[in-house]
């Protein structure tokens, strides 16, 4: 009985630790400036990270209507000082270019990004997340894509 209770505790311990240290991992980024929110994306162990890849989608939910919208927004990668990461700052959100057809159907809610792939589509790293800064009226959703299993072999020409 005394081991299995030492077992519990000691497990108990090891898990209060991590959570700690996930929580303590971000304490070195800068506090959000006036007016933005901080989002940390963290992803899961997965056995190959270089089968995966994070998108990250900043945007906001907005009434559309059958065109297509989209957001536009300057992403830019800012160096942590002294530690070697990076953090993505989002300034300047404008509407972005849309399809121009006569639209029958009303007005829907739909979560409308930033499509900005070249930063946005980024390296799967489940040790630290990705740490984003955004004006309060956005916020950050991701997903994750992963490799198929096979591969294809190109034509030689």
């Amino acid at each position: 009985m005394k081991k299995i209770l030492l077992i519990l505790l000691s497990l108990l311990l090891g898990i209060a630790l991590y959570a700690g240290e996930k929580k303590e991992s971000y304490t070195m980024f800068p506090k959000a400036k006036e007016g933005y929110v901080k989002y940390v994306v963290e992803v899961p162990d997965v056995k190959n990270p270089y089968d995966y890849k994070v998108e990250l989608l900043i945007g906001k939910t907005m009434m559309v209507d059958c065109n297509h919208a989209s957001l536009r927004a300057e992403i830019t990668a800012k160096p942590l000082k002294g530690w070697g990461y990076t953090y993505l700052e989002v300034k300047n959100v404008q509407q972005g270019p849309t399809t121009m057809r006569m639209c029958n159907e009303p007005k829907v809610e739909k979560f409308i990004s930033v499509y900005a792939p070249e930063i946005t589509f980024r390296r799967y790293n489940s040790r630290l997340g990705t740490v984003i800064y955004v004006p309060r009226e956005l916020e950050v959703r991701y997903r994750i894509w992963s490799a198929d299993k096979t591969v294809q072999k190109a034509l030689k020409q």
